[in-house]
């Protein structure tokens, strides 16, 4: 049965298809970039609920050998961990009388429809890849940000270290902390991939369902044309050492980078202050300190992420004509992307500047070991 808003109203289908004179195409204003998703290299899991991995936690010990006498035995530890895996789904029903009145444009109007339901999907699977959380809902799975918040992790770095002058701890007046992070990933089949289901096929999924009988809020029946659209997937992080996050950025601070006057996030000018002075973050410092955090075996498949703000933070602070660490190259089929320090720098738009402020107490693979 449907509620309100779940299809589309006799006057807004009639608006799509009121005249052939009129450009009908719909501007995608709630598109979004999210990089990560053409990044993320999937693996078949060894189960159909998830994947289970296991982790050395530890080297057997070694002995010095004496004449006729033995050697101890020993052994190594590992710990056993298994990643859970989503299912995410989207339906879309449209009134087989529609095809009747409208004909061939039916099919346009279907396509437009089918292009949104599919960006939805991808923007939730960029979301749960870096805010999924098992424990806040069950049938999510873990996302980088869950994963990576405690400032006590090695692999989680404090930006609030590295804002100069105004640096407190206060909340924002609206009640949002305006915080956000950047996330470094090493890529790889035995660090960091995706996830599907056992014996499956992984990726995007779309069924055209057919026509059948379904039911209105008053359980009237009438035929339908149904499309559904998935994708199972989960995240396995199986070396921790792979991603480290930069976090309890500032938004606000981020213009904060040259003397001068720079259109802020809300699209007003501002006043900005000189390097080093008031809320200026260092971001080049901090994302030379999170490379180097990566072991070295991975530190060529690195691939940074963050927001648009944080990407144009990290542009201006690196636009100073002696600086050599900033340069653009082609990564991933992509031309003029940003790297700093060797490193590819992309866009998520799905980073919030709302995280909430990282500190110590919270939870991760070492600590558990």
């Amino acid at each position: 049965m449907y509620a309100p808003g779940d299809v589309g109203t006799l006057a807004e289908i009639q608006e799509f298809y009121r005249s052939q004179k009129v450009d009908t195409t719909i501007i995608e204003l709630m598109n979004q970039t999210n990089d990560i998703l053409d990044h993320v290299p999937f693996r078949e899991a060894n189960t159909v609920k998830g994947h289970e991995t296991r982790l050395r936690t530890g080297l057997p010990e070694i002995y010095f050998r004496q004449l006729y006498r033995g050697t101890p035995i020993s052994k190594s530890q590992y710990s056993r961990v298994v990643e859970g895996i989503g299912m995410l789904e989207g339906r879309m029903e449209l009134d087989i009388k529609e095809k009747e009145l409208y004909g061939a444009t039916f099919g346009t109007y279907r396509a437009s429809e089918a292009k949104a339901f599919m960006e939805a999907l991808r923007q939730k699977a960029a979301t749960l890849f870096f805010y999924g959380d098992h424990a806040r809902l069950a049938d999510e799975f873990d996302g980088f940000a869950t994963r990576y918040n405690d400032i006590n992790n090695p692999h989680v770095i404090d930006a609030s270290e590295f804002t100069y002058g105004s640096n407190s701890e206060e909340e924002e007046e609206d009640g949002e902390t305006g915080l956000t992070s950047m996330y470094l990933v090493a890529w790889g089949p035995d660090s960091v991939h995706g996830i599907f289901p056992k014996e499956s096929i992984g990726g995007l999924k779309h069924t055209d369902l057919g026509t059948y009988t379904t039911m209105d809020n008053e359980i009237r029946k009438f035929e339908v044309y149904g499309d559904l659209f998935s994708w199972n997937l989960g995240l396995a992080v199986r070396d921790w050492r792979a991603v480290v996050r930069i976090c309890n950025i500032k938004t606000k601070y981020l213009a904060n980078t040259l003397t001068g006057t720079l259109a802020n996030i809300n699209g007003s000018e501002t006043k900005v202050s000189s390097t080093r002075e008031d809320g200026w973050v260092n971001l080049k410092d901090l994302t030379i300190i999170a490379k180097s955090k990566i072991p070295a075996g991975m530190r060529n498949r690195a691939v940074w992420y963050c927001n648009p703000q944080v990407l144009a933070g990290l542009e201006i602070q690196s636009s100073d004509t002696k600086n050599v660490h900033l340069h653009y190259g082609e990564y991933f089929g992509v031309q003029n992307v940003p790297a700093i320090h060797s490193r590819p720098v992309f866009e998520c738009e799905c980073i919030t500047n709302n995280e909430e402020r990282v500190t110590a107490g919270g939870s991760y693979p070492e600590k558990s070991e």
